[in-house]
């Protein structure tokens, strides 16, 4: 008998502070979390600066004062904080500096820090080692996030970065097992979500949830694009999922999200009776 209900998960949107709306409305359109997004493309030393941490702190204390829980930290990316970087002593840094937003995360009460296995453009030629090296990061980090009661999402990526399929994935976190998976719907470009999701299964404890065109990365609202959400919610529903149905989409008006949320949630159920 099927336990999960779509209907029933909470909602969730990244946020940086450099929206226009503010998290006042995020709760008032019906979002219970945010994931919190850092500033990215900076180096480490900037990114660490403690002007940056207060900000950031601030925007957690503001979350909460409204009932906002901090789900998730969106960990710095970029190709200063590439972990596939093969340069042992370059590649060492930036997993210390990852620990060190960790030591944020885990004093703003989040449950999950979410991360790239790379940046791009990785050619074919050193693929191979660059997956290795961040196989071997991903190690690492799950094992610090876990002394600090967090989780290490590794996130699916598009085009040429790491993780653009399912079996990278999977490759990816296969040593290492504390880590879980941040399904990102909009990045994979050559299988569909519903057959990541089925594949990478119950490791997967976080989302990333927008539309696209199938062509590349667009971020849009769920039902402009291709995605078919019917099928998407049944395999999450498929393997358990729990977590919140957390959007990374571009939006104006929160409650337009929302509203999609509703919608799809709409189709699936319809689809469900239909059988």
């Amino acid at each position: 008998m099927q336990t999960v209900q779509p209907a029933s998960w909470r909602l969730g949107t990244y946020w940086s502070g450099r929206e226009s709306h503010s998290l006042t409305a995020l709760k008032e359109a019906g979002f219970d979390c945010i994931e919190l997004n850092l500033d990215n493309y900076q180096s480490l030393s900037e990114t660490l600066k403690q002007e940056n941490y207060d900000r950031y702190n601030q925007a957690v204390l503001a979350a909460k004062e409204v009932g906002l829980e901090i789900w998730s930290v969106h960990l710095p990316f970029g190709d200063l904080w590439d972990i596939s970087l093969t340069n042992e002593v370059a590649r060492a840094a930036v997993v210390e500096a990852n620990v060190q937003v960790m030591d944020w995360a885990q004093g703003w009460g989040a449950n999950c820090v979410v991360i790239h296995p790379s940046f791009e453009p990785i050619g074919d030629e050193e693929r191979t080692g660059r997956l290795e090296a961040a196989r071997d990061s991903i190690r690492i980090l799950s094992a610090k996030a876990a002394e600090r009661g967090l989780r290490l999402a590794v996130e699916d990526l598009p085009r040429s970065c790491l993780g653009k399929n399912a079996e990278e994935i999977l490759a990816l976190i296969a040593d290492a097992s504390e880590a879980v998976v941040c399904c990102d719907t909009n990045h994979l470009l050559s299988e569909t979500p519903e057959y990541f999701i089925r594949t990478v299964g119950s490791r997967i404890q976080t989302l990333h949830v927008s539309d696209y065109d199938g062509i590349d990365e667009k971020h849009w609202i769920p039902g402009r694009g291709i995605v078919n959400w019917a099928e998407v919610l049944q395999a999450l529903v498929d393997i358990g999922y729990e977590g919140p149905f957390m959007f990374e989409a571009e939006y104006q008006d929160p409650k337009d999200v929302v509203a999609s949320f509703h919608a799809i949630v709409a189709a699936y159920e319809a689809r469900v009776k239909s059988f």
